[in-house]
C-alpha cells in the first residue's frame, strides 16, 4: 500500500509536455509513478476525474511575516486551500529581524524562501511611515551574516522604487542595491510603482536575473510609452531582467496589461502580493483567481500554468519543484477549470470579462493531503 493515490485526474505538466488522463502514485513524500491506470491501493486516495492534476503552484511574491508586521498574513491559511504549495516572503524583514520570520516559517506546511529588504527592518512595518532605504544606514556586515547563515533561503534583495519611498534620492539606491547584491552574488527584486524616473531607466539598470515586480501597475511612469509597451523595457526582458505581475490591490491596471499581453509582452512569472490587507480583496482574491484574470486578458492556458509552476520553481531556486516528474517531491495542485462568468476589476474600476476559473480541489505538500474539497468525494467516471 501507498501513501495517497490521485485517480483519474488529468494530468498536466506544460514544463515536461505532459497532458494525459490518469493516475499519480506518491508514497514517502515523493512521486513514485504515473500509470494511467494504477493497481496500487493507498492509504488516503483523491478522485480527482474531471479535475486538472498540476505540479504545486509556488506564489514568488507574497507578505507572510505573520505578527511581523502589519500586513503579514499566516501563510498556511492563505496559501494551502488555493492550491498554493510554496512560497517567497517579498521583503517582509530585513537584517534585524529576518530570523523570527525564518522561525515562524519553520512552522509552516507549504514552503517558503525570502526575500531579504535593503531596509534593516523591513518593508512596511507601519502604515504612518515608510522604511528607510539611504544606503548611509545600510549594514553590510550584517547582511553577509545572514546570507552565510541562511544564503539557501534567501532569494535576493528586496527594494521599492517610488518616490513615497525614495523621496529625493532619485535611483542612488537601486544602483547601490545592485551592487550589494553582487558582493552577495544574489538578484535584486524591485518594486516598481510610481517611479522617479521612466521605467525604461529602471530597467537598463537591473541585471539578467534581476526582478521588476507589479510590471502592470498603473502609477506614475509605467512600461507604455506612446500606448506602447517601451521598446527599452521589451529589450530588458529580452535579456534576462525577469517580470512579474505580483499584482497586489493597487499594482495592477487592466487596460495596460491587456495592452502588454496583446503586444506579447507577458509576465515570466504570476503572483499575489498576497498581504492582509488584500487577502480576498475582489481586486486579488487568491493566485487562482490571478490567474484566471490573465486567461481572460488573453493568456495562453500553458503560458499562465508555467508561471506558476517551471518559472517560478526557477525563481525559487529548486527545480525538482514545479514538476510532476517520477522522483520529485510530491507538491501537488489539483483544480477544477470550472465555466463561470466573471468580472475582474482593477483599483481604477476599469473591468474585463472572464468565462471560466481556476478553482482549488486538492494541495499535497510534500506527500501529504492537506487541503481536500469536498467535491472529490462526488462519485464521477
Amino acid at each position: 500500500m501507498v501513501d495517497l493515490i490521485i485517480r483519474r485526474g488529468r494530468l498536466y505538466d506544460p514544463g515536461q509536455g505532459l497532458d494525459m488522463a490518469g493516475d499519480l502514485v506518491i508514497h514517502h513524500g515523493k512521486i513514485v509513478a504515473i500509470e494511467k491506470e494504477t493497481s496500487e491501493t493507498g492509504e488516503h486516495e483523491v478522485n480527482a476525474a474531471g479535475f486538472f492534476v498540476f505540479p504545486g503552484f509556488i506564489d514568488v511574491h507574497t507578505h507572510v511575516n505573520w505578527l511581523g508586521n502589519y500586513i503579514g498574513m499566516p501563510a498556511d491559511l492563505a496559501l494551502i486551500p488555493n492550491g498554493v504549495t510554496a512560497t517567497i516572503d517579498a521583503g517582509s524583514s530585513g537584517v534585524s529581524n529576518y530570523e523570527s520570520l525564518f522561525r515562524y516559517l519553520d512552522t509552516c506546511e507549504v514552503r517558503s524562501k525570502i526575500m531579504i529588504h535593503a531596509s534593516a527592518g523591513g518593508q512596511m512595518m507601519s502604515k504612518q511611515f515608510a522604511e528607510n532605504i539611504d544606503p548611509a544606514v545600510w549594514d553590510e556586515d550584517l547582511f553577509e551574516r545572514a546570507f552565510e547563515k541562511y544564503g539557501d533561503r534567501i532569494i535576493g534583495i528586496k527594494l521599492r522604487v517610488c518616490k513615497e519611498v525614495l523621496q529625493d534620492r532619485g535611483l542612488e539606491p537601486l544602483k547601490k542595491a545592485i551592487q550589494l547584491a553582487e558582493r552577495f552574488d544574489t538578484r535584486v527584486i524591485i518594486h516598481s510603482t510610481n517611479p522617479p524616473t521612466s521605467m525604461a531607466d529602471v530597467c537598463n539598470l537591473m541585471r539578467p536575473g534581476d526582478i521588476v515586480a507589479h510590471m502592470y501597475h498603473g502609477e506614475g511612469n509605467t512600461i507604455l510609452v506612446d500606448g506602447h509597451v517601451d521598446e527599452q523595457v521589451v529589450e530588458a526582458q529580452k535579456r534576462g531582467v525577469i517580470f512579474d505581475i505580483s499584482q497586489g490591490k493597487g499594482n495592477f491596471s487592466i487596460p495596460l496589461a491587456k495592452q502588454a499581453v496583446e503586444e506579447g509582452f507577458l509576465p515570466y512569472t504570476i503572483s499575489t502580493d498576497l498581504n492582509k490587507e488584500n487577502w480576498n480583496s475582489p481586486l486579488i482574491f487568491s493566485l487562482p483567481l490571478t490567474m484566471s484574470k490573465m486567461l481572460a486578458l488573453g493568456m495562453k492556458f500553458d503560458d499562465v500554468i508555467k508561471a506558476v509552476t517551471t518559472n517560478a520553481a526557477k525563481i525559487y531556486g529548486d527545480e525538482t519543484l514545479g514538476t510532476l516528474k517520477v522522483g520529485t517531491p510530491a507538491d501537488i495542485s489539483v483544480f477544477k477549470l470550472q465555466e463561470m462568468k466573471v468580472q475582474f476589476v482593477d483599483k481604477y474600476s476599469n473591468t474585463c470579462i472572464g468565462n471560466r476559473i481556476l478553482k482549488p480541489e486538492a494541495t499535497v505538500v510534500g506527500g501529504k493531503l492537506l487541503y481536500c474539497s469536498s467535491e472529490t468525494l462526488e462519485v464521477r467516471d
